[in-house]
């Protein structure tokens, strides 16, 4: 990683009253902030920052109860999406691009329905309308329903493992699981919770929108981009071959590029 790349960590305090934790990156251009998915941290964007910190600002948050910041009562979506506008305000000045990865999708997707005026561009990597009701999450919440104090380190490990359809390194697997141990039991049973209650607002997106997803996605399928795609007018889609979940650790030269390539050719207004 070069030095331009190097994360500066911070903490701050929201008006919730909670602490949270976010890094910085690069030091001049349009600002970027990121929000992780589920179980993950700032450690989910890390391989982007070399190729994007060279050309933006970023700020990478942990959400509530991930990463180093505080644990929460609540993991309602609704409780995640006021920490991300908060978080947005303190940053102040013009709008921000928002990136989203997963969990973070549905958080950045809500914002931008609330709060449009904070953002200049919205960016989903693997996204879909809602989580209400997924399939996939409600295995989860039983698997979890079996654990007594804490998830298995191996039940942590297959998750992170495969949301990757090319084999991530071991090294760099490692890293995604160490972040997953961070959550309590409770934080990783209550997210879920809150992902499954998730209802899809019915107000269209009209900003500037682009969607990264790989087509071996196994969280989200075909009919969640058409989904998406109704849902936001204008949506700039690219569908990347033999790729899974998680785009930007299995190809992050490709993501950063074609984020890159986005921003830049937005009017100057934004």
């Amino acid at each position: 990683m070069t030095a331009s790349a190097a994360p500066i960590h911070h903490d701050i305090r929201l008006p919730s009253g909670r602490r949270h934790h976010y890094v910085s990156v690069g030091a001049k251009g349009p600002r970027i902030v990121l929000l992780h998915g589920f179980t993950d941290s700032w450690r989910s964007f890390e391989l982007l920052f070399p190729a994007l910190s060279a050309k933006f600002q970023l700020f990478a948050l942990d959400q509530r109860g991930h990463g180093a910041s505080e644990p929460a009562e609540s993991y309602a979506i609704p409780d995640f999406v006021a920490d991300a506008i908060s978080f947005i305000e303190s940053l102040g000045g013009a709008p921000v691009h928002l990136i989203g990865h997963s969990l973070g999708t549905i958080v950045a997707q809500r914002v931008a329905e609330s709060r449009p005026d904070l953002l200049a561009s919205l960016i989903l990597i693997s996204a879909a309308p809602s989580t209400g009701g997924h399939a996939g999450l409600k295995e989860m919440r039983a698997d979890l329903a079996g654990f007594a104090d804490r998830v298995p380190r191996d039940y942590a490990t297959d998750f992170q493992a495969s949301t990757a359809h090319q084999p991530l390194a071991p090294a760099q697997l490692a890293i995604f699981v160490d972040e997953s141990m961070k959550l309590s039991l409770d934080a990783w049973r209550r997210t879920v919770d809150g992902l499954l209650n998730d209802a899809a607002l019915s107000t269209p997106i009209t900003l500037p929108a682009l969607s990264i997803w790989g087509v071996r996605d196994g969280v989200f399928d075909a009919q969640a981009q058409k989904a998406l795609a109704r849902k936001i007018p204008g949506l700039v889609a690219i569908h990347y071959e033999d790729i899974g979940h998680a785009p930007h650790w299995e190809s992050p030269a490709l993501v950063a590029k074609d984020i890159e390539n986005f921003i830049l050719s937005l009017p100057a207004k934004h």
